[in-house]
């Protein structure tokens, strides 16, 4: 579902009318805000223009992703190469999306550089990841970048009252529980899932790490350099590694007796 990211729409819309988009774009941003689901807009828009209706299949467009959790490696890519190298059917482009691409291997990463670098005129690749740094720096130096943030709960609840004919009450509770994330609170509206537990106690914790950074800040940069640089270093971790289960009891024990030298 995508909702929330207009001024996205119309940029991308405008770049594919003028015939400026670029070879290869990194979406990336918190899980959950829509990155994924505009990769596919874009391609279906890039095949369709005149229909965004999400059924049918589309005939440039090449989704990669390891279902079982394993990894992308050159087989993949050599996958990806045959696909590009290919005349587009009906769009201006053939899309390859590359969902999670933490799921990159070394050298898959190095094998996709050398498409980019001399890319076929009709290509277009998008990585999907939650993090930059899931690229290397020579890849990523030769991107497109495009973030998604997280969206204010207002902006949420609105989504959730249009698109699923929520009751005020219902959208606004839903809304505060998807921290900003409008694909867990399409997900909470369908009757799928709420987030669990451990998932809560993380966005807690992110929250708390937040607002300390944010108090220090204020407080003076260089006055507060070391503990800040702490926090910071925290926050990254926690929302790098969070997919290997980190146990998240000792990670705000850990903060907290940081964050009592704040307050």
């Amino acid at each position: 579902m995508l909702f929330g990211y207009d001024d996205k729409i119309d940029l991308f819309k405008k770049l594919i009318e003028n015939d400026d988009l670029a070879h290869a774009y990194l979406f990336y941003g918190e899980p959950e805000t829509g990155k994924f689901s505009f990769a596919s807009f874009l391609s279906r828009f890039l095949e369709h223009p005149e229909s965004l209706d999400d059924t049918g299949i589309l005939l440039d467009a090449l989704v990669m992703r390891n279902e079982e959790g394993g990894t992308l490696g050159i087989d993949d890519v050599l996958r990806v190469q045959e696909f590009l190298y290919q005349r587009p059917l009906v769009s201006k482009r053939r899309t390859v999306i590359v969902d999670d691409a933490s799921s990159l291997t070394r050298e898959a990463q190095g094998a996709l550089l050398k498409i980019v670098e001399e890319p076929p005129q009709s290509s277009l690749i998008i990585f999907v990841s939650s993090d930059k740094r899931d690229l290397f720096d020579a890849l990523l130096s030769r991107v497109e970048k495009i973030y998604f943030p997280t969206l204010p709960s207002a902006l949420i609840e609105e989504g959730l009252k249009k698109l699923y004919r929520l009751d005020k009450e219902k959208a606004r509770k839903i809304a505060a529980i998807s921290f900003g994330r409008f694909g867990r609170a399409a997900a909470v509206a369908a009757g799928k899932s709420a987030p669990s537990a451990e998932e809560e106690d993380e966005e807690d914790l992110l929250k708390e790490l937040s607002d300390a950074i944010v108090k220090l800040y204020r407080g003076g940069v260089v006055k507060n350099q070391k503990l800040l640089s702490w926090l910071l270093e925290r926050e990254v971790f926690i929302k790098r590694y969070k997919r290997y289960n980190l146990n998240m009891k000792l990670q705000k024990k850990a903060v907290d007796a940081v964050l009592q030298k704040v307050n």
